[in-house]
């Protein structure tokens, strides 16, 4: 395809996904009064900046203890997509888990190729972890609301955001582990440890990572599920020429890291939903094998039968909205924040 061609395409597909999230807004309708949001512009060191959106409970946490921080970033074959896109999960985990959530913006490709989206999203979930950035700034509005990561700091998002929540992860312990290590050179650090990851259907492989050999046979879903609904097979190679990674690289996958020295220093829980139909699917399934099997992190996963690419986000397709995929994300993050929610509450949207 020639690039004006491929420019084009690229153009159309943002255009549509943007349509389609304001209609998802739509239906998602008004933020209800028992939540707030506001927006914030997150500074990033090259002087652009990270729209994200905050939502939060409107009353103080009981006790007038701090609300745990939970950062979710969009999909979008990391080359499009936008905060609101994340807000019907958000204003869930907000309402029933009792979290402030931000949803974060961040650089795509291929105006901005790899590992610049990884690396902008790092710097917003930096700039998150340190709690006077919020705590003094937009929720000093709201009257004894206030956020303390230590009662839970779960990065994580769907798709290509649960890819970024992943690799962030992954890079902490890293420099956890060696704290002059070049994968952060240059970065902000986070002054506050990750304690969960939130991954729904990530893309966390490609043919090009070395996977152990004795991984290999878990990974077949690229073939299975190749001309599976919403994401082919095809499509994702197309997200990746756009994104133009280091496939070598610990910005990639964190599998490519050196996992013994992660141990003790990882999120030590994390949350993984794939669909059984979805081309993804054994990204999530060997990520959380390999990382269990290591000792790295306890895993949980969630393969939803009949399900393809679609997690619990605010775009209006029906799969993105059924009362298991909304109750499973919920008990994903209920067990990484150690809480338990209302199941006789109304489902949100």
């Amino acid at each position: 395809m020639a690039a004006s061609d491929e420019a084009e395409e690229l153009a159309q597909g943002r255009e549509w996904m943007r349509d389609f999230a304001e209609a998802g807004m739509d239906q998602l309708g008004p933020c209800p009064p028992h939540l707030v949001e506001s927006t914030v512009e997150i500074p990033l060191q090259d002087g652009t900046s990270s729209r994200t959106v905050i939502t939060r409970p409107a009353s103080p946490a009981p006790n007038r203890e701090g609300y745990p921080l939970v950062v979710l970033l969009f999909g979008g074959g990391w080359s499009g997509g936008m905060p609101e896109m994340m807000l019907a999960p958000a204003r869930g985990f907000a309402a029933l888990l009792g979290a402030v959530v931000a949803c974060p913006s961040y650089k795509v490709a291929p105006e901005d190729p790899f590992p610049a989206p990884m690396q902008s999203a790092w710097e917003a979930v930096a700039w998150l972890s340190r709690p006077d950035n919020l705590n003094r700034g937009v929720l000093a509005e709201g009257d004894g609301v206030f956020i303390d990561p230590s009662r839970g700091f779960v990065v994580g998002g769907a798709s290509a955001g649960a890819h970024i929540a992943a690799v962030i992860a992954g890079i902490s312990a890293a420099a956890a582990a060696d704290e002059g290590s070049e994968l952060v050179r240059g970065l902000a650090p986070l002054r506050h440890p990750l304690t969960g990851v939130f991954a729904s259907v990530p893309a966390l492989l490609a043919e090009a990572v070395a996977l152990p050999a004795e991984y290999a046979p878990l990974w077949t879903s690229r073939v299975d599920n190749a001309d599976a609904l919403v994401m082919k097979t095809e499509q994702m190679h197309a997200c990746e020429k756009r994104l133009a990674p280091d496939f070598g690289s610990p910005w990639f996958s964190p599998l490519n890291l050196d996992l013994r020295s992660l141990k003790g220093r990882h999120p030590p829980r994390v949350y993984l939903q794939a669909g059984e139909l979805d081309c993804l699917r054994d990204d999530a399934v060997v990520y959380g094998r390999i990382m269990s099997d290591n000792g790295v992190s306890e895993t949980r996963i969630d393969v939803v039968k009949d399900l393809g690419h679609i997690g619990w986000v605010t775009l209006p397709v029906p799969d993105a909205h059924t009362d298991q995929i909304k109750t499973t994300s919920l008990d994903g993050m209920a067990w990484l924040l150690q809480k338990d929610w209302d199941r006789d509450q109304e489902l949100p949207y």
